[in-house]
């Protein structure tokens, strides 16, 4: 009998002090006259940060209050309760389906930049190409050399020198506006 009131104790005992933990106070802060302040609700907003001594870990949870604060004072406080005072709101990790979609744009926009820089790359070497078509025409201009090219009507003619002096000014104009 002794021992089964024992246990009966030590059971209520228990179970009070679990029921008991959540409703103790949560927050600790100084009002303004430096007294300490125990409460299950955040201080209000005039106290500032400082003051505050000890806050919850966690948000607590939110249940309705009666209050007879103006309701622009009560949107407040109840947004002030579920952020800790001074705190900075936590991040939430990404899911699963984000951080794909996050990695398949990372993928779209390297591949991207890798058709751009091939595609910068070719237009290089075909300008770079071109160039010296123009130069070894220039060359073979000024050297000298008789040149021919074919008519509208499809006969060989040679180049005279008024020919070859307005030949070698758009080669050169050419040159100048291409080959920078």
């Amino acid at each position: 009998m002794r021992l089964a009131h024992t246990l009966l104790l030590a059971a209520v005992s228990a179970a009070a002090l679990a029921c008991s933990a959540p409703a103790a106070a949560q927050w600790a802060w100084r009002d303004a006259t430096g007294k300490m302040v125990y409460s299950d609700q955040p201080p209000p907003k005039s106290v500032p940060a400082k003051d505050v001594v000890r806050q919850p870990t966690a948000a607590p949870a939110s249940r309705p209050r009666v209050t007879t604060e103006a309701p622009a004072e009560a949107d407040a406080d109840a947004k002030a309760s579920q952020a800790p005072a001074g705190a900075a709101p936590v991040p939430r990790a990404p899911t699963v389906a984000e951080r794909e979609i996050d990695s398949r744009r990372r993928q779209q926009q390297l591949a991207d930049a890798e058709k751009k820089a091939s595609e910068e790359e070719a237009r290089k070497a075909q300008t770079a190409e071109n160039c010296e078509r123009l130069r070894a025409y220039q060359r073979a201009l000024e050297g000298g050399h008789r040149i021919a090219r074919l008519n509208a009507a499809g006969e060989k003619e040679i180049l005279g020198d008024a020919q070859r002096a307005a030949e070698i000014e758009r080669t050169q104009t050419q040159i100048e506006q291409t080959c920078r």
